[in-house]
């Protein structure tokens, strides 16, 4: 029993050490790779044609995202507002809340992130407490011809 005793002790020692003791990679590509993760990532896009424009400008915390986002169309009224929602894979889903005319309204956009663009997408939609949404994401038809394209932030 003695030697049971002793086998159990040093196999629960090695457990909690080898537990204790992570590999703890100091070099400079992974402390780079830690600091990169940990800080959010500003982007800006833009859409123009004609005295057309589209401007967002996101910041990445993970896979939430906030920012802003502006629609400048001719002979339509300007929409100023924020976003605040998520990154799925290759596509930001989130709530957009402008001013237009003076009336504060919430909208869902999404967008699909191709290579380095946005491009925004379209589809049903319906009112529920006071913002549109989607009726299906998973059925939003994205139109090409408004690529937002990275550009550098101001």
């Amino acid at each position: 029993m003695n030697k049971l005793y002793y086998f159990i002790v040093l196999f629960a020692s090695s457990l909690i050490y080898s537990c204790n003791s992570e590999n703890k990679d100091t070099s400079k590509e992974n402390v780079a790779a830690i600091i990169d993760k940990a800080m959010p990532t500003i982007k800006c896009y833009a859409y123009m044609f004609d005295s057309d424009t589209v401007s967002l400008s996101i910041k990445n915390e993970g896979t939430i995202v906030t920012g802003n986002l502006v629609y400048n169309y001719q002979q339509k009224d300007k929409n100023v507002g924020t976003i605040n929602g998520i990154m799925e894979g290759n596509m930001l889903i989130a709530y957009y809340t402008f001013m237009s005319e003076g009336v504060k309204s919430v909208r869902q956009v999404a967008f699909k992130l191709e290579g380095n663009n946005f491009v925004e997408g379209y589809g049903n939609s319906y009112l529920q407490n006071d913002s549109m949404k989607f009726t299906k994401i998973d059925s939003l038809q994205f139109n090409k011809n408004t690529d937002l394209v990275e550009v550098p932030c101001r």
